[in-house]
Formats: structure tokens, C-alpha cells, sequence
């Protein structure tokens, strides 16, 4: 059912979506600005905006509409994302997030947790990260717009994930990254038409830089002047984490952190779902991961400050290195008000993380999710999951576009083709440490 507003008639009658948010309202100050103004940060305080909703008309929609009939992408909740315009949601695609939600048993084992469950965006569409469900905002906000260009500045993801969905759309994609990168992703960028340039300086810099670009050129950026809507898309991720568990919520999420946008925002999915009275999600906790050599958040969460403080980052897992995060302090809130907690892992933990999740699940991640499983064993060596809670851990991107970062493993190449030479290499394979006891290896204290 179609829903009319003044703006959509000025705008030629164009078919809406079922969306019900309302307006921007800045994160702090609550000043607020109609939906359509372009706008992405509070002038006032300097923080970033936030959508707002009419929840009871929200809830009424929504259940007019069985969950079974709905699409299986992000898009299932409509009401509770900010776009409105039905054609600008059609050309980006409907094809991102419902990512599987894996019970971990092998892993749930290994580490002692009984109800473990993996939901697993390295398998979204179209470009294998969770952030196809941010750009996918992005982008469908370019399009409200009546725009045709997009850019970006991104550790890895963000940028595979505009160059996909900016094709899909039939815009024009423009890649920037800082001088630490996974060189598959920019690679894979150019394969998908993006224009990629790779400048000097950390991300961080380079973010400020876009930024400035932006002002003086009014190129949209997906992550910056459409981060109010870029944002929305990642508590997606929390309303089919709940939805799958038969609308229980988990007891725990684990998230990675780099600009603080997922975890920030499952946090607000968790909220909504309860206004919306589909689901009791007030005593899910949320933990953060982080590698040890950008650990901002973490830091700031386990010194019970409510602000982050920038360092430079010196990590492998170079999509979480976010050194100065711009939604760090909504991550904190959120962790706070949900009872959880942080952590970190080095590059070895990382790495062995990885490994763990390869060798139980068969799924291979990239370093930001190696860096939440070797947190989550940290976790659940400290004792923060009781035996029957449920824990669902986020693996936010797929390792198959990260390998040239992943340390070589050993293995006998170029021998003889004759068969003596293969018993010997059969033998001395099966005598080799295997990838779960390398593992274990690497994560013990």
C-alpha cells in the first residue's frame, strides 16, 4: 500500500516505499532538519545526525504485511529504513543483507559456548562484506537526490561494496584509499568500473581530506555527507539476527569496531524492535572487538571514559583501521547501557582467529572477523557467557578478498610428479600441525 505526502506530489506522484521516518535530529543536541534537507552533521555541536521514526505508524504498517511475504534482503524492513522513494530503492538493487545466521556448533564446542551462532555477512550481496547494507543507503539516497556521482574514502569494504552497488545503480563510483590497504579490494574496485586513486596518509587523513573534497566539489560521499543515511543500513543486521531466532534476542552480539557504525547501530535496531513490540530486546549485551593495534573504542570502553582518544593505527587488519572513529562515542553508550564489555587481539590472535573459524566452521573470514572470533574466545575464557545464554558473533567480511594478507602456510610445492615423491609429500602432510591445533596455539594466554 502506497503511502502520499506533499513531497512526492512536488516531485511528480513518484510511488513511495513504506518508510516512516520523519526527520534528522543531531545525536546530542536534538536539533532536527526535514528528511529531504541535505544535511550530515549538526552545525550547532558538530556531531552527526540521526533518522528518526514514527513508531506507531511503523508498527501498524508493518503488520499489515506478513513477514513471510516480505522480500528476503535488507529491505524486509522498509518501514524502519529512511528511504522513500521506491524507484531509488529498485535501481540500487534488493538483493543485500538476510545473510545466514550459521549455528556454530564445531566453534561453540572449541570454545565452550553451548548456543553459539555465526550470522555471516561475508556472504552478502553483492560485494561479500556488511557493507553492501550501508552503501546500499548510500546510494539509494544519491538517487532521492537526483544525483549520479558517488564517492568514497574506505579501509577495503566500503569501497568494493560502492563500486558494486554504485553499477548496479548506473552511477559513477569514485574509490579513495589511505596508503594501508588490502590491495585485492582496490584491484577489485577497478574490475567493477570505480575509479580508484590511493593516496598518502592513514585513513583517518584521508577522511578529513574527502571531506574538504566534498565541500568543494558537493560530490556526495557514501560515508560522509550520506552518513545519516549510510548508517541506518547497518542495524538491518540486528532485526534479522532476531527475526531468525524466532524473534528471541540473543543474549550476546560480539561486533568488530572500526568507525563504530554497526555496533552503534544494533544497538539502535534492538531498540526499535522493542518499540515496535515485535520482539524483548533490552538484556542483549553488546561486546566489541578490536585489534590491539587500533583500539580506540576498546581503550576507551574498558577505562569507563565516554570518549574516545585517536591513535595511529599499526595493524594487519587494515578495514579496522579507524583510528579516530566518528561514531566511537555511540559505541561506548551503547556498550554501557547494555551491560557489555570490550576487547582486543593482536595480529597473531587475529590471524589464529581465522584459522579457528576455518577449521570449525569451514568459513573463511578476513581480519576484522578474525579479530572477533579471537575475542570471542577471549571473552569466553573470561567467563562472560553463561551455559545456556545464546551469543551470535557478526563475521563482517569474506577472506577470499584478503588472502595476500593472511602469513604463508607451508606446503610442498613443485615436487616430483611420480609417486614415491607424493607418499613422501602425503607423510610429511599428515605428520604437519593442523590448522586447529596452530590455532589453539596461537590463542592461548
Amino acid at each position: 500500500m502506497s503511502i502520499g505526502t506533499a513531497e512526492s506530489l512536488r516531485q511528480g506522484a513518484r510511488q513511495r516505499t513504506r518508510s516512516c521516518a520523519t526527520a534528522l535530529v543531531c545525536h546530542r543536541c536534538e536539533h532536527s532538519w526535514p528528511l529531504e534537507q541535505s544535511v550530515f552533521i549538526c552545525p550547532d555541536c558538530g556531531k552527526g545526525l540521526d533518522v528518526v521514526y514514527d513508531y506507531e505508524l511503523a508498527a501498524r504498517h508493518f503488520a499489515e504485511v506478513a513477514p513471510a511475504e516480505r522480500p528476503h534482503n535488507i529491505w524486509h524492513f522498509e518501514e524502519l529504513l529512511p528511504i522513500v522513494d521506491a524507484g531509488a530503492q529498485a535501481r540500487v538493487g534488493r538483493y543485500a543483507g538476510y545473510t545466514p545466521l550459521i549455528a556454530a556448533d564445531r566453534l561453540g564446542a572449541e570454545l565452550g559456548i553451548a548456543n553459539l551462532y555465526i550470522k555471516d555477512d561475508s556472504s552478502s550481496r553483492p560485494s561479500f562484506s556488511y557493507k553492501d547494507r550501508v552503501v546500499s543507503m548510500s546510494i539509494a539516497r544519491l538517487l532521492e537526490l537526483g544525483r549520479e556521482e558517488i564517492g568514497c574514502v574506505s579501509t577495503g569494504n566500503v569501497g568494493t561494496a560502492v563500486a558494486s552497488l554504485a553499477a548496479r545503480a548506473g552511477v559513477s563510483a569514485y574509490v579513495v584509499y589511505p596508503n594501508r590497504l588490502e590491495n585485492t579490494k582496490a584491484r577489485g574496485c577497478m574490475a567493477l568500473g570505480a575509479k580508484v586513486c590511493q593516496v598518502e596518509g592513514n585513513y583517518d587523513e584521508a577522511n578529513r581530506r574527502c571531506r574538504e573534497v566534498a565541500e568543494a566539489t558537493g560530490m556526495e560521499f557514501a560515508n560522509i555527507t550520506l552518513r545519516p543515511f549510510y548508517a541506518e543500513g547497518a542495524k538491518t543486521a540486528a532485526f534479522e539476527i532476531v527475526e531468525q531466532l524466532g524473534w528471541n534476542a540473543p543474549d550476546h552480539i560480539v561486533s568488530p569496531a572500526a568507525g563504530g557504525t554497526l555496533s552503534s547501530r544494533v544497538h539502535k535496531g534492538l531498540i526499535e524492535l522493542e518499540k515496535m513490540g515485535l520482539a524483548e530486546t533490552e538484556s542483549t549485551h553488546i561486546h566489541i572487538a578490536q585489534p590491539s593495534g587500533c583500539n580506540p573504542i576498546a581503550s576507551a570502553i574498558l577505562a569507563e571514559e565516554a570518549e574516545v582518544h585517536p591513535v595511529m593505527p599499526e595493524t594487519a587488519a587494515h578495514s579496522l583501521a579507524i583510528g579516530a572513529p566518528g561514531d566511537g562515542y555511540l559505541v561506548i553508550d551503547a556498550v554501557h547501557k547494555r551491560g557489555g564489555t570490550a576487547a582486543f587481539a593482536s595480529d597473531p590472535e587475529i590471524f589464529a582467529g581465522i584459522d579457528l573459524l576455518a577449521a570449525t566452521e569451514g568459513l573463511l573470514t578476513e581480519p576484522a572477523g578474525g579479530t572477533t572470533i579471537a575475542v570471542l574466545e577471549k571473552l569466553a575464557a573470561a567467563g562472560r557467557f553463561d551455559s545456556d545464554e545464546t551469543v551470535v558473533a557478526i563475521i563482517t567480511g569474506n577472506g577470499m578478498k584478503t588472502l595476500d594478507d593472511h602469513p604463508p602456510k607451508q606446503w610442498p610445492a613443485k615436487i616430483d610428479c611420480e609417486r614415491d615423491a607424493m607418499m613422501t609429500a602425503l607423510d610429511e602432510l599428515k605428520a604437519s600441525e593442523s590448522l586447529m591445533d596452530a590455532a589453539r596455539r596461537q590463542l592461548e594466554p
